[in-house]
């Protein structure tokens, strides 16, 4: 990848998602990918107990083939993951997967791919996605511990808390873009939340409503 990188969020549950590897770098790709994924095919000469442990699961379709990798293999798919051990094998997966316009991530040569994942920070209702130099490995991770532990415990209450107040001042004919997010962020609302006095809370928003 290059200069021209776009960060985006991907809705995977109507994708078929291939995996080619089965140590610890695919179990890391597989472990990140949602549960409800229409399909997710591993292939690999040997499979890890670790990678048959995370393709079980109540809701996941998931199932692994044990041979080397073929090309007819990535047909069909709309997101592949060229996870072996080998640099030259995952370059000739990502080359051509490029060739059949699915997207791939080389995780030997981010440059070789088409996109590529980045560190994940749930906490509440908010995700926060960073990225930063491939080259350094586990960067973007340490980042990510650093936002996890300056969010807010009470971020997915308040969420839910700007959406009833943002609803009430549509109705009152308020602007929908006019929350101050600073301003609501360096107010007393998180206290008040702390507390449970929801009202005293709502009036805090409703102020940043200007």
């Amino acid at each position: 990848m290059g200069g021209g990188t776009y960060l985006v969020s991907l809705d995977l549950a109507a994708k078929k998602i291939l995996v080619v590897g089965a140590g610890k770098v695919a179990a890391r790709k597989i472990q990140g990918l949602p549960e409800n994924v229409l399909s997710l095919t591993v292939i690999s000469p040997e499979i890890s107990k670790e990678v048959e442990e995370l393709l079980i699961g109540p809701t996941r379709r998931a199932h692994y083939i044990v041979r080397r990798i073929e090309e007819p293999d990535l047909l069909g798919h709309d997101l592949v993951f060229a996870a072996t051990s080998d640099p030259f094998l995952n370059s000739e997966i990502a080359r051509l997967a490029g060739e059949l316009g699915i997207l791939v991530n080389n995780v030997s040569a981010s440059e070789d791919s088409t996109f590529t994942n980045v560190a994940v920070v749930h906490k509440g209702g908010i995700s926060i996605g960073v990225s930063s130099n491939p080259k350094v490995p586990g960067f973007s991770m340490a980042v990510g511990k650093l936002i996890e532990e300056v969010l807010p415990e009470d971020i997915d209450r308040l969420l839910v808390l700007a959406a009833d107040v943002r609803s009430k001042a549509l109705n009152y004919g308020h602007s929908p873009d006019g929350l101050d997010w600073i301003k609501v962020l360096n107010s007393r609302v998180f206290e008040y939340i702390r507390l449970g006095d929801f009202s005293q809370a709502e009036e805090s928003l409703i102020e940043c409503l200007l």
